[in-house]
């Protein structure tokens, strides 16, 4: 459902970008802004979730379990793809690049038919944590060759670098599936079931600070620097993705549970 969302927002930044003038962009802002308003209208009426009891442990325990802050730093690395197609795609294209404008959108909507169409196909085999882990390092591939296509598309002919662009879309697609694939998979089944909560929001906070910092690196590297800039994030994106099997084995060992109150401790000892 987000990439259905995001398809029929490309189309309308699409038209924004092609258009290129003030009211169309004024016009794109407030579109969005009315947008948030329904979702929140929608949301307001879904009932709460009752949470389950406490168990004894220190309080805030994800930020204690280090392999797993870890995998959230290495998702986060990775999750900067997003800005990729959402900043410095575009950006490239109409800078960089001979390309039609309108292929902005139309890389968008080819990305997000891919993902409607293969995500749950592409996610039935990632099923433990090890397989999140090899999804990972496969996703850190597909973001380099991706890359690297882009960064070839700046000066040649129109038609030539349109195919490069649209090549490395599809490719930067398939990692993606297997980054998001891994990522859900990691993050729920590494997390304790009574501490879901806590944990999963620990591990957004490397999507939440790609989300902040992602386009400025991307800025910096791939439009400012140009060219060798698309190789390093991609040389990013791989050695991010070789580590990940590392964490997950690393966050897979078995840890001794803490506990915070004085009959929890003396289970503990007698145990």
């Amino acid at each position: 459902m987000t990439n259905v969302g995001i398809s029929v927002g490309a189309l309308l930044a699409g038209w924004a970008v092609q258009v290129g003038t003030l009211p169309a962009y004024q016009l794109l802002v407030i579109a969005n802004a009315i947008a948030f308003a329904a979702s929140a209208a929608i949301l307001i009426h879904l009932p709460p979730v009752k949470p389950l009891h406490a168990v004894g442990g220190p309080r805030w325990s994800a930020l204690r379990d280090r392999p797993y802050l870890l995998l959230t730093a290495l998702d986060g690395i990775m999750a900067v793809q997003f800005k990729v197609l959402a900043v410095a795609i575009p950006l490239w294209l109409v800078t960089a690049t001979a390309a039609p404008r309108w292929l902005i959108s139309c890389t968008m909507l080819i990305n997000t038919i891919i993902v409607v169409a293969l995500q749950i196909r592409a996610s039935r085999s990632i099923n433990s944590p090890s397989a999140g882990g090899i999804a990972y390092r496969r996703a850190g591939v597909a973001f380099l060759v991706s890359c690297s296509l882009i960064s070839l598309s700046a000066g040649i002919p129109a038609w030539a670098a349109a195919t490069l662009l649209l090549a490395a879309m599809v490719i930067h697609t398939i990692g993606e599936l297997w980054h998001s694939a891994a990522g859900f998979e990691v993050s729920f089944a590494l997390a304790p079931q009574h501490a879901t909560g806590q944990y999963l929001g620990v591990f957004g906070l490397g999507a939440g600070l790609a989300e902040a910092l992602g386009p400025a690196l991307l800025i910096s590297l791939c439009i400012t620097w140009g060219r060798p800039g698309w190789y390093v994030v991609g040389a990013l994106f791989v050695l991010t993705g070789l580590a990940a099997p590392f964490a997950v084995r690393w966050a897979q060992r078995p840890r001794p549970v803490q506990h915070t109150h004085p009959e929890g401790a003396r289970q503990q000892a007698a145990a």
